[in-house]
Order: C-alpha cells, then structure tokens, then sequence
C-alpha cells in the first residue's frame, strides 16, 4: 500500500458523489445517458477475491460469473492494481462511506473500456465486515457521446443565475446541454418549475437561509426536471451574490450526479436484496469459519434446527450437522439425520460449498470456510417412499403388486443362475367362486374378504416366499431353493390356512383356493406364471379347493385336500329391503 495510492482513495472518499466536482478524467460520466450503460454488480471479500458476480457480467465482460468467482478484483482493472485496491478496501472497511471512482476497465479478451466503479462495506447484521460490494459499469458509449458533443462547443460550466424570488435570468451552455433545452429557453422561468416536488421544501428552506445572509453560500442537491420530462438529479453550491452589482443574484454551479445517485442506489439495493434473499429464505443458510465456529446464520436455520440464534452462534455446527469445513475446494451435498428439541428425527439436505473468507488462520495460510444451505427434507422423503410403495404394492392388501412380482422373479432367476440352487417355483392361486361375495354382500364386503384372505396367506408361507396380488381374486408366490414335494408342501400349507372360515363382523365365510404350481426347472424362469396359471385352472376345473402341478410333458397332476372343504360357503344372503351384513 503505497502513499499515492491511499492519498488518491481519500480524495475520493472525501468526495464520493456529493462531494467537489470531479476531474475532467471523471467529467465523462456526468450525464450519461441512463440506456447506454449496464450494471454487474459484484461481491468482494475483504482480500479483494470475487466471491459472486451478477449475470451481466457475461454480456458487459466476457466473463461468465463461474469464472470472475474466485478471481482478483485486479483483473477487471489496468490501473488500480493491487496496492490502491487493498488501500482502497482498507479505508472503505475503516468506516468509510460509498465511493465512486472512474477507471479503464479491462474484458476478457484484452480490451478496455471506461469503467464507473462504485464500492461499499459489506456487513452483517451484527455489524460485522465480511467484505464489500462492488457496482462496475461501462460508460464508454456515454463517454464518446459527451467528448463528441463537447468538441462542438464552448467549455464552460453549468451556472444558473437567479433573483432573489428565484426567477431565472441567466444559464450558461452547459445547463442548456445538461437538461436539454434550448439556449434561453428556461429563462424568465421560476426555477421552482423546475424543481421535483418532493425536493421544494429543502430549496426553499435554503433560499430563505441565503436572503438572510448577504455573501453565504449554502450546498443544493435536488432533482430537476429535464426537456423530455426526466428527472436530473444535480448537486452544487448557491451562492448569495444579490448585493454584487456586477451579478444582483443567486448564483447556481451545479453538475449532474444522475449517474453517481443512481450507482449508491443500485449499491444499497444490491445490499438489501442480499440480505432481504439471505433473511427471507426458506433454507436455512450460514457461514462457518474454518474452526467450525458459526459466524452467521439466518432466522431459518434456527427454525430448521429447533434452537435460537443465540444457540446456533454458541454451538459448532460441525456438532449439530456434521459439516466442519475440510478444505475441499468443491461443493459437497450430504443428507443427515437431525434429532430436533421437539424429539422428532428431522432428515436434513445440506449443502456445503467451499468459501473464501479471507482469514488467516496461521502459517500464512488463508482460511477456507464454509456456505452451508440446509433444507428439511423429511416431508418430502416420506412423499417418495410413499409414492414408491403406491408404485410397487397393492393399495388394497399392501402386498407387492404384479410389477413387484415380475421384479423379484427376475432376481429369483438371477439368484438360481448363479447359485445351482434346487429351483424356483410359481404358485397361482385363485378363490373358488368369490364373485357372489361381491355381488350378494357389495364390493365392501369383498374387499374386506380380500384382505383377510392376503394376511393368511403372508403368514402361511416361508419367510423367504414372496406373496403379491395379481388382480382381482388372483394371487401369485414365488418359492426359491425348492423342489416338486416342498412346493406340493407349500400349497398344502396355504389350503389347510383356511380350514377355519373367514370371520367378517358377525359372519363368517368359508374360503377355498385353487392352486396351480410351476417349477423351474423344467421351465424356464418367464414361463412360470403361464404354467402356474394353466394349472391353477385344470385344478378349478376338478371341483375346486385342491393343486395341480403342471410337467414339462404337458400333464397336469391333481393334488386334492386331505378333506373336502366347501367352496366359499356363503352367508345367506339379505332379503329384498335390508341392509348387507359386513
């Protein structure tokens, strides 16, 4: 930091866009046209790095955003340099106000351009500098047009001359090229007319202040209105010049700041909409340092995690969420499990990216610390698996549905592949004349069957057999590492399950099934449930309630039920007028 450079920054501090008027290095922004020039803004931290730059960066620069993020300040510059930036960043994080510099800005692709630089502090809540934020704008066409205009004219400054009832009687050329109205145009006027509404009681609170003293000079800033009905805003000095006989009024220099006024606007808005996106946000949002020490955190976080603020900045947060900074330089997303004060498990996403925080933390190295953005996903984990299982199972009974059925044949046959094991078989099973439930009793009734039906035959079979509804009054079981006589066992099992009749409020139904059984091998995997089903039918065919196992030869043996058992025996049904029995 060298003395040149910080003597620079303090007149531009000292002046900033209210202050003395600029030099004729400076003059080229002054009324430049507002359709000519594009803001990017920018965020430094306070080593000067860019740690986020704004979308128009890419147009105005050549630069996308990804690729100024992490980059000098530096290189967007030919002549601040370095030096003047740290001068310039240590006066601005000392406590000092916005300011605004011209410089030669510098594209990605070597070319320069007029650049209007506008910096300001950047601060937490608590007060804390975190970095700055910087409004860079290219006033090169703006630039030209003034310098091309200027050379068909007389230089000369912008100076209105006012009675003391603040009638105008004299404007140089300036003030005609600066509102735009023709030489002599605004004279014999008030300049009241010309003032902003909202800005005539400052004025005329100032012009009464100058009458009252003869010689005194007092500072203007105010808006006026331009040809095209524009507002201007200028700032400048009045002075009491009525008792001069050469001059006999109230002498105006102004200049126009519309620019300087509309970068500190734009600066301040760039602020509070950072920290308006940062507070309202959905996401819990925070900046850990590199010793997992918390050194902000919005209202949201506290919320997601079930603690204060005051908690949140006490606390590592490394302890709670297991995301303490470990140098990486890429962003890293990790679902964790959140045991919240209320003693609900709360799944959290988050997302951590590396951060520059500009500190060092020993050995000369700089600190990497952490953004972290936390999302309670708890709610929409549970959609998923929810949607999942309305996916993969039957509403009805819960049992896996016809497409979960094929997915396990697939891995059944898969498993054989590799195993040798005994073989797979498929059992079709079928309720013998449920259709007069439904019918005689209402779909209520049958639905209910249904699901007694699938509880006992998930507690008929092995552990390891998978039982899913095939549709309507159908259902199909896979039973891996088994041979002809145990799937014969299996369906022994399922039929004794219903010697005892279903109980329905204060009916009870007696249930059989048809059972018809496929193994591979002989079959192959995807003929099973083809073969399951054609014997399924030759056992219905036989009277009901017994198995059939089909054979490669074609022939279908019978397996009747060691005792007869009716076939779905129903209640008797209700007569014509009263209501079905459930």
């Amino acid at each position: 930091m060298n003395d040149l450079a910080i003597d620079r920054l303090q007149r531009v501090l000292s002046c900033g866009w209210t202050g003395p008027a600029p030099d004729s290095g400076h003059a080229t922004l002054v009324g430049a046209p507002a359709a000519i020039w594009t803001d990017c803004p920018l965020s430094l931290n306070v080593k000067g790095t860019i740690v986020w730059a704004g979308p128009a960066t890419r147009e105005v620069l050549g630069w996308s955003p990804e690729d100024l993020a992490g980059s000098h300040f530096s290189v967007l510059t030919s002549r601040l340099g370095r030096d003047f930036l740290e001068a310039h960043l240590a006066l601005i994080l000392g406590g000092g106000g916005v300011t605004s510099l011209v410089d030669v800005g510098v594209k990605r692709d070597g070319r320069t351009f007029k650049a209007a630089i506008t910096l300001e502090a950047l601060r937490t809540g608590r007060g804390d500098v975190t970095g700055a934020t910087v409004v860079l704008r290219d006033v090169t066409a703006a630039h030209r047009q003034r310098r091309t205009r200027e050379l068909g004219r007389q230089a000369g400054q912008a100076v209105v001359v006012a009675d003391a009832d603040f009638t105008v009687h004299h404007a140089t050329e300036a003030v005609s090229r600066m509102l735009g109205y023709a030489p002599g145009e605004a004279l014999g006027g008030t300049a009241e007319q010309l003032i902003h509404p909202a800005d005539h009681a400052a004025v005329t609170a100032m012009v009464e202040r100058l009458r009252a003293d003869p010689g005194s000079t007092e500072r203007l800033v105010a808006r006026l209105r331009d040809k095209q009905e524009r507002w201007r805003w200028v700032e400048g000095t009045v002075t009491n010049r009525l008792a001069d006989p050469e001059v006999r009024g109230l002498v105006a220099d102004l200049r126009d700041v519309t620019e300087q006024v509309r970068s500190r606007d734009a600066l301040r808005l760039s602020g509070a909409l950072h920290q308006a996106m940062v507070e309202t946000a959905e996401a819990g949002i925070a900046v850990v340092a590199p010793d997992g020490s918390t050194r902000y955190a919005n209202s949201s976080l506290a919320g997601l995690l079930g603690l204060s603020l005051e908690q949140l900045y006490a606390t590592p947060t490394a302890a709670l969420l297991g995301t303490a900074p470990d140098g990486t330089t890429t962003p890293r997303r990790d679902e964790v499990v959140h045991a919240h004060p209320d003693g609900s498990d709360r799944l959290l996403e988050v997302t951590r990216s590396p951060l520059d925080l500009g500190e060092d933390v020993g050995s000369g190295a700089v600190g990497s610390g952490s953004l972290l953005t936390v999302v309670d996903v708890t709610e929409v984990r549970r959609e998923e698996r929810a949607l999942r299982r309305r996916a993969l199972y039957d509403p009805l009974t819960g049992l896996p549905n016809r497409y979960l059925f094929l997915d396990r044949l697939e891995m059944a046959a898969a498993r054989q592949a590799r195993t040798e094991g005994a073989g797979t078989a498929v059992l079709f099973l079928d309720l013998d004349r449920f259709k007069p439930v439904n019918d005689g009793h209402g779909h209520h009734v049958g639905d209910a069957l249904l699901q007694a039906v699938a509880a006992r035959l998930a507690g008929a079979v092995r552990a390891t057999d998978t039982v899913a509804r095939h549709g309507g009054d159908e259902f199909v079981i896979i039973c891996e590492d088994i041979d002809e006589a145990a799937a014969r066992s299996v369906a022994s099992r399922i039929q004794a399950a219903f010697d005892t009749p279903i109980r329905l409020g204060q009916d009870h139904f007696p249930v059989s099934i048809s059972v018809g059984v496929a193994l591979s091998p002989p079959y192959a995997i995807d003929e099973l449930v083809r073969q399951a089903d054609a014997a399924m039918y030759h056992a219905k065919q036989q009277g009901g309630g017994r198995s059939a196992v089909a054979h490669q030869d074609g022939a279908v043996v019978v397996h009747p039920q060691d005792a007869p058992v009716p076939a779905v025996a129903q209640p008797p049904l209700p007569r014509e007028g009263e209501p079905p029995t459930s």
